[in-house]
């Protein structure tokens, strides 16, 4: 089912004083049991809010009155403000000016939502805030004879109340599974009748078996999506088994799809790699989601249908995008990065992609999904995928990967077609990873199409190398290789035939909200007709100090 689009008569019906009273009912005196704990947030963005600065969907606001339903607010930065999840980060941070403000922040939206409003009140955000007012119900309490507790109480319920009548309005992914949880949460701490519970169980079953693809990764393959959504459907079974309601098997079933999956996503320091709308995410709530989950199954090597690699040899980790980018209703957060990969060594990054832009901006959310903002070739300076602001606007129709191992060393041949229809060209990336780490080689190379002469006598393109921030990079060898070295002080190679290195500005949005100034080097090459093949290597050296 996908969500009803908001209509005028909708609104009208919500906003009126009859749907007001309709929603109104009993308040219970306090909740019967507590939700499952929040998950670890960032104690630096919970000191920046507060500070005086609270970040949503890139825009920075004033937390002291924030405009709940700004008009020049985006969607997402809406949704992201009025979902409180940003509690998670005051809670972390837990002193007593983070707990005031919190309250503060509570208390000013209830006193200006005391009836529904649109967007605010829409399913998912809704949804979210219920969880997270009631996750934080500790948090936000100062004990017996509160004036808050009451207050929060009544608008909860009304919430929730609207939410049993909406929740399957909620788009279909993520947001109908916040919806879910959000109701369910409700019912399960007492503001609702639990005898709704199994209903609701069987719901959230059903939507997350849809959103889960038969290898165990979600369907829009990002690795902060799949997180988000094992943290929902794992709560949602605390929650209903805390209420002492049976699970549904499906439920079980896809829980235990997610776990080993998510892992998947890794890297050495414990937070994720960026592929398609993710950020790095916070190391402790991964560890957290995946402890509740209670599947210590290891990581499998590859997403077969999604589409991912994993390459690791000693403390060396390659993580390969060799899919075709999310279609329909997960193709929102798309980004163009066909056979992009990232590298790390331990616990530091080496090789990134450039990650998740501010949704609140839409110049920078476009250029981040571009081809150019992830490490892989980029032809004539167009996307393998044409990004647009709702999703792409076309993607490969064939991604194919193989892969061999022997004695440790790991070969992958990968390739896509999504510039045959404009170039005329297939794009193949072929590596191999040693068995003791030292050694990463690879070979990129366009490859003309029987019967379809390519589009230009010449084709440019550039081979991509997005550095991680804290690595120090310089050209050497008149731009033949280029020297890398971390902050530990190790160091590698990179060596090009076929191609000359240059060093390019880039940044890095790791870190919700945040962006770091980092470089690029860049293997740029002209492909004839016949085309063209680019071979380089990382090799780890020696320095000194």
């Amino acid at each position: 089912m996908k969500s009803r689009p908001r209509s005028r008569l909708a609104d009208s019906w919500h906003g009126s004083f009859v749907y007001g009273l309709l929603i109104g009912g009993r308040t219970p005196d306090r909740l019967v049991r507590l939700a499952p704990a929040p998950l670890p947030g960032s104690p630096a963005r919970g000191a920046t809010i507060v500070g005086g600065r609270l970040v949503c969907g890139g825009r920075a606001l004033k937390p002291e009155r924030p405009d709940w339903t700004a008009p020049d607010l985006s969607r997402a930065a809406a949704y992201e403000l009025n979902s409180f999840e940003w509690l998670d980060d005051l809670a972390s941070l837990g002193s007593e000016l983070a707990q005031a403000r919190a309250r503060a922040l509570v208390e000013d939206w209830i006193l200006a939502h005391r009836g529904w409003k649109p967007i605010a009140w829409d399913p998912e955000p809704t949804g979210r805030r219920l969880a997270a007012w009631l996750a934080h119900a500790p948090f936000l309490s100062r004990g017996e004879g509160d004036p808050l507790g009451p207050l929060l109480l009544d608008s909860a319920a009304r919430q929730a109340r609207h939410l049993a009548r909406v929740a399957l309005d909620a788009s279909e992914g993520l947001a109908r599974l916040f919806a879910l949880k959000g109701l369910i949460y409700a019912h399960a701490c007492g503001l609702l009748h639990a005898g709704k519970l199994p209903e609701l169980a069987a719901a959230l079953a059903r939507e997350a078996a849809r959103d889960v693809l038969d290898d165990g990764f979600h369907a829009a393959r990002g690795p902060s999506a799949q997180l988000r959504a094992l943290a929902c459907l794992v709560d949602s079974r605390i929650a209903l088994e805390a209420a002492q309601m049976r699970t549904p098997e499906t439920l079980h079933r896809t829980i235990e799809k997610l776990a080993p999956t998510t892992r998947f996503f890794r890297h050495g320091d414990g937070a994720f790699a960026l592929f398609n709308d993710s950020t790095e995410e916070e190391p402790a709530a991964i560890d957290a989601v995946l402890a509740r989950a209670q599947w210590p199954d290891p990581p499998p090597l590859r997403a077969t249908t999604a589409g991912f690699e994993r390459l690791s040899a000693e403390r060396v980790v390659l993580i390969v995008d060799t899919g075709a980018p999310a279609v329909g209703v997960y193709a929102a957060g798309a980004h163009a990065g066909t056979l992009a990969f990232e590298m790390s060594i331990g616990k530091e990054r080496l090789i990134v992609n450039c990650g998740a832009g501010p949704r609140d901006d839409s110049e920078w959310s476009l250029a981040l999904r571009a081809t150019a903002a992830h490490s892989t070739l980029c032809a004539e300076d167009a996307d393998s995928s044409p990004v647009a602001p709702g999703g792409l606007l076309s993607r490969p129709g064939t991604v194919a990967a193989t892969r061999e191992e022997a004695d440790g060393n790991i070969w992958l041949d990968a390739s896509h077609d999504g510039y045959v229809g404009r170039i005329g060209f297939v794009h193949r990336r072929r590596l191999f990873l040693s068995g003791d780490g030292q050694d990463l080689r690879g070979e990129d190379s366009l490859l003309p199409v029987e019967g379809k002469a390519p589009t230009l006598a010449e084709t440019r393109f550039d081979i991509r190398f997005h550095l991680h921030p804290d690595i120090q990079v310089s050209i050497i060898q008149n731009g033949a290789a280029a020297l890398l070295r971390a902050a530990s002080g190790q160091a590698w190679r990179l060596q090009v035939a076929g191609a000359r290195l240059d060093l390019n500005e880039s940044v890095y949005f790791g870190r919700k909200g945040s962006a770091r100034r980092c470089e690029q080097v860049v293997a740029s090459a002209v492909s004839g007709s016949a085309g063209a093949t680019v071979k380089w290597a990382f090799k780890r050296i020696s320095v000194s100090k």
